[in-house]
């Protein structure tokens, strides 16, 4: 008898928390809390992913039109700027889910049309554009199969009466100017060369051309010189190379220089040699002045140029120009190569002199 009242006790215990648990899902969806509950984790979820996305969208395409724009202000001028358009909209629909987003494309630079007054809204971008310079900023926002911008709910509208949703929206904002410092090739080349072979930055590419080594006895003003064409130039290896034959520089500061022809000792002769074979555009820092003179030189760094080698003439690496296989001038060490525009890898702080390298940064 015992044991028979103890499972009666035990069924009648759980019909007991059965009915109870009813009663509390009932009282829970009847209340609308169920509903709130799924709501907020739903419908906010949603409105998180999406707006994720489209910020993805705009991340892309606001650093490809910046990429575009600093590399020729033609390209981001009349009629291009509708294709930079297309190139926005491509990027935001491949970073959306559903592959469909909105976006619009503003800045100054070219003939961006001019971005509407920045209001720290949350769809805006982070900050106020800057002052100078140029800029893209990429709009994205949600884009439906009717042409609507509002995310519609799923359970929200059940909860709030007359809501239709909300609209999602997401900026980004890129600049791009000349470097103030940058990780370049270890070498750096006077400024009166790069004035007299681009024309002082009118001429892209310029002319292919064997610079000597500089001689520091010379003037470093670029008055013309015998002959005309400009003044005293040429180059000199930097000391602190890395493996690569790299080095990092910074406007205005001072870098020595290997004295003679000599090379730095971590520059390898097939690295020298891979440069001309990729035919790619390298940063080299460009010098206005120098300091002190002999083992004591030191070299001010004045800019950041593009350029291209396209040979080297030097104590044991001879690798000849397709265009030159001697050095300009009788001159026995030189270096072959012509000034370009380009747009370096890696962003980097904006502010230094326009010598044809410039960065692409994001700001917002």
């Amino acid at each position: 008898m015992p044991v028979i009242r103890r499972l009666r006790a035990r069924l009648t215990a759980d019909g007991g928390d059965r009915g109870a648990v009813a009663l509390t899902v009932g009282l829970l969806l009847g209340s609308g809390v169920l509903l709130g509950m799924a709501a907020l984790v739903v419908d906010v979820g949603n409105l998180y992913v999406e707006r994720g996305q489209l910020q993805n969208g705009a991340d892309a395409a606001a650093a490809r039109v910046g990429q575009t724009c600093a590399t020729s202000l033609a390209d981001c001028s009349a009629p291009a700027v509708t294709g930079l358009q297309d190139v926005a909209d491509r990027y935001a629909d491949e970073n959306a889910n559903d592959g469909a987003a909105a976006a619009t494309v503003c800045g100054r630079g070219g003939d961006l049309p001019a971005c509407p007054p920045w209001q720290d809204r949350l769809t805006d971008c982070v900050g106020p554009p800057p002052q100078f310079g140029g800029y893209v900023e990429v709009h994205t926002s949600t884009l439906g199969d009717d042409g609507s911008t509002v995310l519609p709910p799923v359970f929200a509208q059940a909860v709030v009466g007359g809501y239709q949703g909300a609209q999602v929206g997401a900026c980004s904002r890129v600049a791009w100017g000349s470097p103030t410092g940058a990780t370049t090739l270890a070498m750096t080349i006077s400024a009166c060369d790069w004035n007299r072979y681009t024309g002082n930055g009118k001429a892209f590419p310029s002319a292919e051309w064997s610079f000597p080594v500089y001689d520091e006895k010379t003037s470093t003003t670029c008055a013309p010189a015998s002959g005309g064409g400009g003044g005293p130039g040429g180059f000199r290896f930097l000391e602190d190379a890395d493996d690569d034959c790299l080095v990092t520089s910074l406007l205005g500061k001072d870098r020595k220089v290997y004295t003679g022809a000599s090379w730095p000792v971590n520059c390898k002769g097939r690295t020298l040699a891979d440069l001309v074979a990729a035919k790619r555009p390298v940063l080299v820092p460009v010098f206005g002045a120098i300091s002190g003179g002999g083992g004591s030189a030191e070299y001010i760094v004045s800019g950041f140029a593009a350029f291209v080698v396209t040979g080297w003439h030097l104590p044991g690496l001879d690798v000849p120009s397709a265009e030159r296989s001697t050095c300009d001038d009788g001159e026995q060490v030189c270096v072959y190569g012509y000034f370009t525009q380009t747009v370096v890898p890696g962003g980097g702080a904006i502010g230094g002199p326009d010598l044809g390298a410039r960065v692409v940064a994001p700001i917002g």
